[in-house]
């Protein structure tokens, strides 16, 4: 793997995660909103392989649905959404980790 696609992609992908996990703290759909579209290079950028074409979409479209439960001051949807999102960045950690 490329230098530069681990120092864009993960360092984007964690603040990507803090900054949704305080938009939904302090009830700010514009952190989530902000979040979407730190993740969305690593999104298009997993997208792009053959094994998953739509994949790196789904937590996108996670946090989007966040961001507008967190809107309409639903926490708890917006938790749920994170959780997705978080959840899906730990698959992919551990893939990249186990990677041969």
């Amino acid at each position: 793997m490329d230098i530069v696609a681990v120092m864009i992609g993960w360092p984007f992908l964690v603040s990507a995660l803090l900054l949704a996990a305080a938009g939904i703290w302090i009830r700010k759909p514009a952190f989530l909103w902000v979040a979407v579209v730190l993740s969305l290079p690593v999104a298009l950028y997993i997208s792009a392989t053959p094994r998953f074409p739509f994949v790196g979409f789904l937590p996108l479209a996670a946090l989007v649905a966040a961001a507008l439960t967190v809107r309409r001051r639903s926490r708890l949807a917006g938790i749920a959404g994170v959780a997705i999102y978080a959840a899906f960045l730990a698959a992919l950690a551990q893939l990249v980790l186990n990677e041969p």
